[in-house]
């Protein structure tokens, strides 16, 4: 279950990055969100944010169903605030990690979308808080928080490289 529960955290340490950023500097998202004609107060992507950052660190600390199941959620509608926005084909920052410029893709659907699968399995058979994991074996936790932050960074180098542009039509 220690593999299932990293990729979890995976999803939830790039959560609260996201959560963090748009807390501290929501006008990016709010911009994303008034394109697709959401509301995007800032103060209510403020709000949002500060969701996630709590989601994310109750995954981390309380563990079980319900932060799992809120993981799940949130990633299922950034999934489909992605889609919507990858369908309008502007190429505009979609916010999702504050002032960090990068425009929705596939891969942020993608992302999305398996985020959503593994928190939903991490529902099914419940993902322990993480001092929980390695009761008896206490020094696995430093390598194991090494793979989680470094598959964070690893998904989030991803979803930030930009995109490729499309192949010119053969003559």
């Amino acid at each position: 279950m220690e593999y299932a529960a990293a990729v979890y955290l995976i999803a939830a340490v790039l959560l609260g990055a996201a959560g963090a950023a748009k807390a501290v500097a929501p006008e990016s998202a709010s911009s994303a969100l008034a394109r697709l004609q959401l509301y995007h107060r800032p103060w209510a992507v403020r709000f949002l944010g500060l969701v996630e950052l709590v989601v994310a660190v109750s995954a981390f600390i309380v563990g079980g169903i319900v932060p799992a199941t809120a993981l799940a959620a949130l990633y299922a509608g950034f999934a489909v605030v992605a889609a919507a926005m990858v369908r309008t084909g502007s190429g505009e920052p979609c916010g999702c990690f504050g002032p960090v410029e990068m425009p929705a893709t596939w891969r942020h659907m993608t992302v999305n979308l398996l985020a959503v699968v593994i928190s939903l399995v991490a529902a099914s058979w419940p993902v322990e808080a993480v001092d929980q994991l390695f009761e008896s074996d206490q020094w696995l936790l430093v390598p194991f928080f090494v793979v989680v932050v470094g598959g964070a960074y690893g998904v989030f180098a991803w979803l930030s490289r930009p995109p490729k542009p499309p192949r010119a039509a053969r003559s």
